[in-house]
């Protein structure tokens, strides 16, 4: 089967992106996957061979000089997979600048390129005669352009389409006073039903958004999770670190940085008399200043920044617990309610113990209770008092790294979830 993915990111199996369609398409022998990706960047992956890029850089090119390609074909990464592929989309001027300040403004103009570009391209349409899909898999963006040519790919290769949506791109259940990000979104959400409209099966990340959308798109949805081998015995840390060593992992934006600083208060008055437990923190989110003052200013933190992702599954396996925070604020908190992180199931195959904080509604949260499968704070003032409680009980460590692991034994195993996904996808060709 030929299957033909479109992406914003390009194929990184060290970015979200990269990492979950290599875990769910990739290392199928049954599967032939090729990739059009929409940023500047390179592909590092052993999952796909195939791959197109169109970017706001290559487009105003073409609109400068027509005979610049608005898109070409990037060959095949020959570097290995455990080195790090940097974007060169870091290093353009401003970039972090942006990324600090997400102002709507800056969206727009991104919008414009893409309206004004001439991305239908005959190398586009080279490329995927060339490859012949038999199917097309889109992840369903919160934006028109992704979404305009996931459209054109279906309509051009006159192939069926499945969708796969991991955020809440739809729903008007969000809070916002500024009247742009309501114009904004109105815009963005029409388009995201045209393409679920035009799917034949649309893949969701959680319960609660397979709730949600079964009712507004009238058509049964189907959870599809990240995966893991969960063969074998848990690997249990069984000798706990002195000092109790706790491990922060990726993005600390969408308020996440409030809910680690509060970790660090409660830390900070367990270490009064002597340093029992540390926070690692590596992010590679650029900090605003907000962010340096709740987070650089205390001894029971420690930042690390950024690092390459071939090093972070051995910090994560040398932690005693393991961080996962969600926001409490209104805003951020309706942001992620429908959202699975998929880095909980790294946790879970490494069976170390969870320590969540976040609302009991939003997905990840309301998963791991029901799952029994993190020690979690609902609230901020249950920090303190679960976290205490963790840490002065160090058979709980244990007792819920193993926990996690048998929950993903449950829900998880990589091979019944690839075989049920090739059922359906077999089903439309």
């Amino acid at each position: 089967m030929k299957i033909l993915v479109l992406s914003h990111s390009e194929w990184d199996d060290g970015n979200s992106f990269g990492s979950s369609f290599s875990n769910i398409l990739g290392n199928n022998d049954s599967i032939e996957l090729a990739n059009i990706f929409c940023r500047t960047g390179k592909p590092n992956t052993t999952s796909c061979h195939h791959f197109f890029q169109i970017s706001e850089k290559l487009l105003l090119k073409n609109l400068a000089n027509k005979q610049s390609p608005s898109g070409q074909i990037i060959k095949e990464s020959t570097t290995s997979i455990f080195a790090p592929v940097v974007s060169t989309d870091n290093h353009l001027p401003g970039t972090n600048f942006v990324k600090k300040n997400r102002w709507i403004i800056f969206f727009w103009i991104r919008d414009i390129i893409w309206f004004l570009g001439r991305w239908k391209s005959k190398e586009l349409k080279k490329f995927i005669t060339d490859f012949n899909p038999d199917l097309i898999f889109l992840p369903v963006y919160y934006s028109v352009y992704l979404n305009k040519i996931g459209l054109f790919i279906k309509e051009f290769s006159n192939k069926p389409m499945v969708g796969y949506i991991s955020d809440d791109c739809y729903t008007l259940r969000q809070f916002s006073m500024n009247p742009l990000y309501w114009i904004d979104r109105f815009i963005k959400r029409k388009w995201v039903k045209k393409a679920i409209d035009e799917c034949k099966i649309l893949y969701v990340i959680s319960d609660i958004q397979k709730n949600d959308y079964d009712s507004i798109f009238h058509k049964e949805c189907k959870i599809l999770y990240k995966g893991g081998d969960f063969a074998g015995d848990a690997p249990v840390k069984n000798k706990i670190s002195n000092p109790v060593l706790l491990v922060y992992t990726g993005n600390i934006g969408t308020g996440r940085y409030k809910n680690l600083a509060k970790i660090g208060d409660v830390l900070e008055d367990i270490n009064k008399n002597g340093i029992k437990a540390i926070l690692n923190i590596y992010t590679q989110t650029p900090l605003s200043n907000a962010m340096k003052s709740a987070l650089l200013n205390k001894k029971s933190i420690v930042f690390h920044g950024s690092v390459t992702q071939n090093l972070i599954k051995g910090i994560q396996t040398n932690a005693d617990i393991l961080i996962h925070a969600e926001s409490f604020q209104l805003k951020e908190r309706l942001e992620v309610r429908q959202s699975f992180s998929t880095k909980l199931v790294d946790y879970f195959q490494i069976a170390r113990c969870i320590f969540a904080v976040g609302w009991e509604k939003a997905a990840s949260i309301d998963y791991l209770i029901k799952n029994d499968a993190a020690v979690v704070a609902r609230n901020e003032n249950e920090i303190e008092t679960k976290l205490t409680m963790l840490l002065e009980q160090p058979e709980m460590i244990i007792e819920y790294g193993v926990k996690g692991w048998y929950c993903g034994k449950r829900n998880h195993q990589i091979d019944i979830i690839q075989k049920m996904l090739v059922r359906d996808l077999n089903s439309l060709t």
